[in-house]
């Protein structure tokens, strides 16, 4: 979901940041939006005198948290507190709000292994790759519980990519294809070869295809759809810069292989070390 944020209301000189996916905010509006779309990443733990100090003092909204100070001594409940801050302005309209509680009394009627998902997904997208791994990992050894085949060879599709994120290129496999084994998704068999790719020749993948039953042509196009991105690197996940690595690499355009690579390594550093506080 995306919606362009309109601030009308005082802008914070210290943002307040959600420590988990480290998203910083200013004002009210980039608060209810990150609420709204964010409410799986939201514990109840993190409603804290943390939040509501910064909506007194930062963004000049005394009455709203001396009322989610009164509503945490009253509830227990994560949601009640999000719906107070999203009705006290008019970021979103009522019935958006109404949207908002019924989609999040469904998610309550979820099993455990789909809030789960939901929530490791919602730090992949983040690039957040360790948090999500270990949740997606919670989901996969409880697996014997799990009786729908497609939503848990889905878990298995981002578990390999955190893995692939993470350059950890033999799990990244091996989850690519056990996804692939159970949801029969191409987009998880094209993420085992992607992954194959980076550390094998042309010659190898080719016979890896035909193992796999694939033609000739297979190869042709995953390097083309590898290949096929206009977009600076800098702005891809690590696993979108190693699909373009890879590609440089079969066309034996080394110099920018390199550079790729350089940069891969770098931004894998950082990421481990946030991932890491």
């Amino acid at each position: 979901m995306s919606k362009v944020i309109l601030c009308t209301s005082k802008e914070a000189e210290h943002p307040f940041t959600f420590l988990n996916t480290k998203v910083e905010i200013s004002t009210y509006e980039e608060l209810c939006f990150y609420i709204y779309n964010n409410t799986v990443l939201i514990s109840r733990s993190s409603l804290s005198e943390r939040l509501f100090d910064w909506i007194r003092d930062e963004i000049d909204m005394p009455e709203l948290a001396a009322k989610l100070v009164n509503l945490a001594n009253r509830t227990t409940y994560a949601q009640d507190l999000l719906v107070e801050i999203l009705n006290a302005g008019s970021y979103y309209e009522p019935d958006e709000i109404a949207a908002y509680v019924e989609a999040w009394s469904k998610y309550r009627r979820l099993s455990s292994s789909q809030k789960k998902k939901l929530k490791a997904d919602g730090y992949l997208g983040y690039r957040r790759y360790i948090k999500a791994a270990s949740i997606y990992d919670d989901i996969i050894d409880c697996h014997p519980d799990v009786t729908d085949d497609v939503f848990l060879g889905n878990v298995y599709h981002n578990r390999a990519v955190a893995a692939a994120n993470n350059l950890d290129v033999e799990e990244a496999k091996e989850y690519f294809m056990k996804a692939y084994e159970k949801n029969g998704n191409q987009e998880s068999l094209k993420g085992y070869f992607v992954v194959y790719a980076s550390g094998n020749d042309s010659a190898s993948i080719k016979q890896e295809m035909r193992r796999y039953g694939l033609p000739e042509e297979s190869f042709e196009s995953l390097m083309l759809e590898i290949g096929d991105s206009n977009e600076d690197v800098r702005g891809m996940t690590i696993y979108s810069m190693m699909q373009r690595a890879v590609y440089n690499r079969m066309n034996k355009d080394m110099i920018d292989y390199d550079k790729r690579m350089d940069i891969i390594l770098g931004q894998l550093k950082d990421e481990f070390r946030e991932q890491a506080i």
